[in-house]
């Protein structure tokens, strides 16, 4: 089994546990026993599970249960400290079927098993894909969910803070453009107060090569070389995620709002077609309980767990429950299919002239780590403000800056035979549904108004290399009907050979970055995939050895599309054929967007916040 990042952290984290507690009056506990129902139950307590239920329960006639399968975090550093990020407790242990694209390697799956879902535990990237990403989703079926729709959701949900040492803006190329980001929002967005300086050189290359550096990356054109916001409160330069954001304060306080922690939803239950509730199990004695919804059912459970808790309650393809001998409620092929994630090369470089300091030191040089430390401590400055393992600094190429072949790989695309793709015997709506995907991808793949590589550096010696609009699709599938085991999860990573292509073209294009008179500055040497392998035959085989399946953004397993074309849910987000069942997080993407996802399911979760609403005259 392969580790998708690094593990390590050397330093010492602090923890301060339990003092928040006393404050959370609307945590399901003794004290405040669980209701026999409530107007709505969110299933998950992640980015998308905590922002609908805070909008649902702002009005007070309003009670709303979310169940989480994890817990609260309560002061630890390893989650707010950026630079002492350690994740290690906040995820599921998962680990995915072998990946036939890569070489039959399996891969730990990146999904936060804690209160705040994986904004408590990932890099802090708060950026937005460029407009067509969006415009797609209408183009599927889906009128409302443009780029025009979405950015007023996208402003909502921030609190955006522009640097204040404009010297250092200056310095660093940082661009922003006030009127595109939000400064009512509850999830706080900023930049770091610390660079290392090697990104100058990073930028100067770029610029060199004719890549540009846009005026504002969230303004609806995501392409160039640019520094992004993070998820940083720039009050104490802290990580806000969607429990801060939230869910503490004043939300914790809510009487109409209870939090239930450490359960896992089983099932959902439903009367007919209709969702009356659910079943869920105690992460520690075991013990089965249920609660009935008045009003709906709101399913938060990321993509790898909403389908998995639609398909035990007998809602997903017809033959997969069949065979299993779960009742089925609605045969619904589609869900659990168009798995979307970003495959990425964490190519490999050592810079023989790095300059100083660098992230390196952080691990390599002890009286620079603790000197760090001490300045964040003291003045809330320094290295570890920038999110560990991460950085802010990338450039999102569109496919005809990165090779001039682009024409030939779309051509060559458009001649493949989609069925080859899929299983024999799967759902003729789902083959549908990916031709014209397909024909949309490709048409993204031809403007340079979007993205589909992106190429990270923070001066360290890793440069992550992204596909971001994959062709390959994936599963998510139960092989039990056990609730507390894991699903079948298969990226199916490279199975359509032209995102080894495209990856092939990535790996050339980096290197020409390198050979620039401002990366060679550095001295750099490049040692993954290796600078002996030259030949795309080579780097063919490279790429399926080293290459893993995830930029930890799994989406897309509960599309919203047509069921004619493998939907599951449509525009309204209600699951089709159901009544008073929707689905509000990352699986409900029918395109994955070519950005970081965190900032768009916070935009999701406020525009279904608004839809419930709306539905129910709230």
């Amino acid at each position: 089994m392969r580790f998708l990042l690094p593990f390590w952290l050397t330093l010492t984290v602090e923890l301060v546990h339990g003092a928040a507690f006393a404050r959370r009056a609307n945590l399901v506990g003794p004290d405040n026993p669980l209701k026999s129902s409530y107007d709505f139950i969110v299933v998950g307590g992640g980015t998308s599970g905590l922002t609908v239920a805070d909008r649902l329960t702002e009005n007070p006639r309003t009670s709303v249960l979310v169940v989480e399968y994890g817990y609260l975090v309560d002061g630890d550093d390893a989650v707010l400290v950026p630079g002492l990020l350690n994740y290690t407790r906040y995820v599921y242990n998962i680990t995915s079927v072998p990946q036939r694209g890569l070489d039959n390697h399996t891969f730990t799956v990146p999904a936060g098993a804690v209160v705040g879902g994986g904004t408590a535990v990932n890099g802090m990237f708060f950026d937005r894909g460029s407009a067509p990403d969006y415009d797609a989703w209408v183009k599927l079926g889906n009128p409302g969910w443009g780029w025009k729709d979405l950015l007023p959701y996208f402003k909502k949900s921030e609190n955006f803070t522009p640097p204040t040492v404009k010297a250092f803006s200056d310095e660093y190329d940082l661009r922003w453009d006030e009127s595109v980001h939000g400064s009512e929002g509850e999830v706080q967005s900023s930049y770091p107060v610390y660079q290392y300086p090697a990104v100058k050189n990073y930028f100067r290359a770029w610029h060199s090569l004719g890549v540009e550096t846009p005026s504002d990356p969230g303004n609806g054109n995501a392409t160039g070389v640019f520094w992004g916001p993070s998820s940083l409160d720039p009050k104490d330069e802290t990580r806000s995620f969607s429990q801060s954001a939230h869910y503490d304060g004043a939300p914790s306080k809510r009487p109409n709002y209870h939090l239930l922690t450490g359960h896992s939803v089983s099932q959902i239950t439903f009367n007919g077609r209709t969702a009356s509730g659910v079943k869920f199990i105690s992460r520690e004695t075991k013990k089965s309980s249920a609660v009935k919804a008045k009003k709906e059912v709101v399913l938060a459970a990321g993509a790898a767990f909403s389908p998995q808790i639609l398909q035990l309650s007998g809602v997903g393809p017809a033959s997969l429950l069949e065979n299993l001998g779960i009742k089925l409620v609605v045969d619904l092929p589609g869900v659990g299919q168009n798995f979307q994630d970003q495959p990425t090369l964490y190519t490999g470089y050592e810079f023989k002239n790095n300059l100083v300091p660098n992230p390196g030191m952080l691990q390599s040089d002890k009286t620079f780590a603790e000197e760090q430390l001490a300045l964040y401590r003291t003045k809330r400055q320094g290295a570890y403000t920038i999110c560990a393992n991460s950085g802010n600094t990338v450039s999102f190429l569109p496919l005809p800056v990165v090779t001039a072949s682009f024409r030939s790989i779309i051509k060559f695309a458009k001649s493949q035979y989609v069925k080859v793709f899929y299983p024999t015997d799967v759902h003729s709506s789902i083959t549908a549904g990916y031709e014209l995907q397909r024909q949309l991808i490709l048409d993204l793949y031809a403007t340079t108004d979007t993205a589909v590589i992106e190429n990270g550096f923070n001066g360290g010696a890793s440069f992550p290399l992204t596909l971001l609009r994959p062709l390959s699709r994936g599963t998510v599938l139960i092989n039990t009907t056990d609730s507390l085991q894991p699903p079948r999860i298969d990226w199916g990573a490279f199975t359509n050979s032209m995102d080894v292509e495209i990856m092939i073209a990535a790996v050339r294009k980096q290197r020409e970055l390198v050979a620039t008179k401002a990366m060679m500055e550095l001295g750099p040497v490049e040692l993954a995939p290796g600078a002996n392998l030259t030949s795309d035959e080579q780097l063919r085989t490279a790429l399926r050895q080293q290459v893993v399946p995830t930029y930890s953004h799994l989406c897309s397993t509960c599309s919203m599309m047509k069921r004619e074309y493998g939907g599951v849910v449509g525009p309204d987000l209600k699951v089709y054929d159901l009544d008073r069942l929707s689905v509000v997080d990352a699986s409900i993407m029918p395109l994955i967007p070519s950005t970081h996802t965190s900032a768009t399911v916070y935009a999701v979760a406020e525009k279904a916040a608004d839809i419930i609403k709306a539905r129910h005259r709230l």
